[in-house]
């Protein structure tokens, strides 16, 4: 937040939804020209056209309604400004079960058998597995206790949206006529377990996005180009 706001030299607002947000050391490690709020990104308590810049960063995959999330992104940012959105992984890409090692080190202790390499989750397995299937598999190489984690974090816990990468791709283009995307895949995942529905695009396993509501003007493009300089 900080460096944000000296990168932009104005002020930077920071949301979140936990019910302690934002908590003392996050006020204190904010910095000057910073707010912390807590708020929930489907229903932002900002007039329209209130922002230059919108950034959303690993953060749409566990949004529940990504249609109305893009929308308030873009009912708030000012006619100029500039929307950038980037997550990975996408829930139809490969490693889309977003079952991170340093979620399963703080969650499971004492198991060392997970890997995210598709040796555990195979590549499309989320998509692909019944909820028996993939309990069966995970039964035969994971603890018990991690096997309970897995699967309700995949199927019950409601911190994944599952849509898919062509839906969001569809509502960030209608809210923002000039969008330029960038995706990324995984270099080792198992092309013969891709499903077989070709209208998806599941070799998605990442995306970065720079939107906006009408072409860049110079202002908008040298504003882009600090933020990229400085890793975002």
């Amino acid at each position: 937040m900080a460096h944000l706001a000296a990168l932009t030299r104005g002020e930077v607002v920071g949301i979140n939804i936990p019910e302690h947000f934002p908590t003392q050391e996050a006020i204190q490690t904010a910095g000057p020209r910073t707010k912390l709020i807590r708020m929930n990104g489907l229903n932002l308590r900002f007039p329209n056209a209130s922002f230059d810049l919108v950034i959303s960063a690993n953060v749409m995959e566990h949004v529940s309604d990504p249609a109305k999330y893009i929308s308030e992104a873009a009912r708030v940012l000012k006619p100029s400004g500039i929307a950038y959105f980037e997550t990975a992984p996408v829930w139809t890409g490969p490693r889309g079960h977003h079952i991170h090692p340093d979620m399963i080190t703080e969650n499971c202790p004492g198991e060392t058998q997970f890997r995210d390499d598709g040796s555990v989750i195979p590549d499309w397995s989320h998509l692909s597995f019944s909820e028996s299937q993939m309990r069966s598999h995970l039964e035969s190489l994971l603890q018990p206790v991690t096997v309970e984690y897995i699967m309700w974090y995949l199927y019950s816990s409601g911190d994944l949206n599952k849509t898919q990468w062509n839906v969001i791709q569809a509502f960030l283009r209608s809210s923002f006529p000039c969008t330029s995307i960038s995706t990324w895949g995984t270099l080792d995942t198992n092309e013969a377990l891709m499903p077989h529905n070709r209208g998806e695009q599941y070799s998605v396993s990442g995306f970065s996005i720079v939107a906006r509501k009408r072409p860049a003007n110079p202002v908008t493009k040298r504003l882009f180009w600090r933020l990229r300089q400085a890793g975002f």
